[in-house]
C-alpha cells in the first residue's frame, strides 16, 4: 500500500474526528523517533547562501521574504529525531516558524497555520458558532496567562 503524506492524508478526511486521529497521529511519530545526545555544528555563509536559495529566499512554512543575515535553518528531520547535519536536511524559516518547529513538525504548524485562518474568518462571522469558539479560545487564555504569572512569582 502506498504511503501518504500527512498533508495529503488531510485533504481525505471528512470528519472533525478524523482530523483529531491525524493530529494525535503526527504527535505520536514526533516522539516516538526523539534520539538523545545529538552534537550540532556551525553552518558555513555558502551553505547558509545555498539552504536559502531553496525556497527563492523565503520560510518554507510561512512564505514570508528572508535574508541572508537573518534567517533560521530549520531542520527538515530535526537532529533529535535522527536528521543528519547536511545542507540537503536544511530549509530556511524565519525566527516565529524555527521557534515553533522546536515543539511541532512541519505537517503540524502547516495545519495549525491552516486551522488558524479558518478560525479567523469564523470569528469576523460573529455568528454563536464564532461567539463560542472566541469565548473557549479566551478561557483557554486567560487560563496560561494566570499559570504563567504564578510560575513568575513563585
Amino acid at each position: 500500500m502506498k504511503e501518504i503524506k500527512p498533508l495529503q492524508f488531510l485533504r481525505t478526511i471528512k470528519t472533525g474526528k478524523g482530523l483529531i486521529k491525524l493530529i494525535i497521529s503526527l504527535r505520536s511519530i514526533r516522539r516516538v523517533n526523539k534520539v538523545k545526545d545529538v552534537k550540532r555544528s556551525a553552518l558555513t555563509k555558502k551553505q547558509r547562501q545555498l539552504i536559502l536559495e531553496k525556497t527563492d529566499c523565503r520560510c518554507h512554512i510561512c512564505g514570508i521574504e528572508l535574508e541572508l543575515k537573518n534567517f533560521h535553518a530549520d531542520h527538515v528531520k530535526p537532529q533529535i529525531t535522527g536528521g543528519i547535519h547536511a545542507e540537503n536536511n536544511y530549509l530556511p524559516s524565519c525566527a516565529s516558524c524555527n521557534n515553533l518547529r522546536w515543539h511541532y513538525s512541519s505537517e503540524e504548524i502547516q495545519l495549525i497555520l491552516k486551522m488558524g485562518r479558518w478560525m479567523k474568518t469564523k470569528l469576523l462571522d460573529e455568528s454563536e458558532e464564532s461567539l463560542f469558539i472566541a469565548n473557549a479560545f479566551m478561557k483557554h487564555d486567560m487560563q496560561l496567562r494566570k499559570k504563567r504569572k504564578t510560575n513568575k512569582t513563585e
